[in-house]
């Protein structure tokens, strides 16, 4: 089953102690970030394992060990991790590590031996070849493991695609692509039993340049984007942004 959600972010002192994971979020996309550490957090990891992917300089996995010390957590990117700031916390929590490695290549790991597999901002730069990805991850995630994406672009919005389009001919981004439905649908019938999709950001994200600048209109359209979700579900689809959270 596929679903579409807008959720409601569950204040949570303990979740919102990961938000710095993020880097320099823009205030618009806290709700995102938020219920996507929640999904992250949903069932106690202590005493399980769990593994990012493209996990870059490691602050989301770093973030996820502060909150359960017991659990194992690795850290996979194509580089070594070198920031000095989390190889230090990798030598405070024992359960914390980081390799280098490709994550269309986890045969380094052994079958069934997660209880999560999560990546932040990177389903949309393995999109190429989703079928390998799958096939990778339902092979060392547990059943009843789940997989999980946060703040990944969606493409059925042609405004939002229209203004993507322009910020990457303007900077010249060579890896970025938007997510689709269809796209997230074939990945559940790799093998998953479930493919929830979190939207956020109808009119949250060609608001972005004001509302960042201005905490009362941030807050103030994240509310009318939260009201126009529950009233008319059939424009869920045109959210900007999706935490997608996978089960097997």
């Amino acid at each position: 089953m596929t679903t579409l959600t807008r959720p409601n972010t569950i204040k949570n002192v303990a979740i919102e102690s990961m938000l710095p994971a993020v880097g320099g979020f823009p205030p618009s996309d806290r709700e995102l970030f938020l219920a996507g550490y929640g999904e992250l957090c949903r069932i106690d990891l202590s005493g399980k394992s769990a593994l990012e992917i493209c996990g870059g300089h490691g602050k989301l996995a770093t973030a996820l060990a502060e909150q359960y010390p017991q659990a194992t957590v690795i850290g996979l990117d194509l580089y070594e991790v070198s920031t000095p700031e989390i190889k230090q916390k990798a030598n405070q929590l024992p359960g914390l590590s980081f390799t280098a490695g490709d994550a269309f290549d986890l045969s380094r790991y052994a079958d069934e031996s997660f209880d999560l597999v999560f990546g932040q901002a990177a389903l949309h730069h393995l999109s190429h070849d989703l079928d390998g990805l799958c096939k990778q991850v339902l092979r060392v995630l547990k059943p009843g493991g789940r997989l999980v994406f946060i703040f990944e672009p969606m493409g059925h919005n042609y405004l939002v695609a229209a203004i993507r389009a322009m910020r990457m001919a303007k900077y010249e981004l060579v890896d970025e692509s938007n997510l689709y439905i269809s796209q997230l649908e074939r990945m559940k019938f790799c093998g998953f039993s479930s493919c929830e999709i979190q939207m956020f950001n109808f009119l949250g994200y060609p608001m972005k340049a004001f509302s960042d600048r201005f905490g009362w209109l941030c807050k103030l359209v994240q509310r009318v984007d939260a009201y126009l979700f529950s009233s008319f579900p059939k424009i869920v689809r045109y959210g900007a942004n999706a935490n997608i959270v996978f089960t097997k």
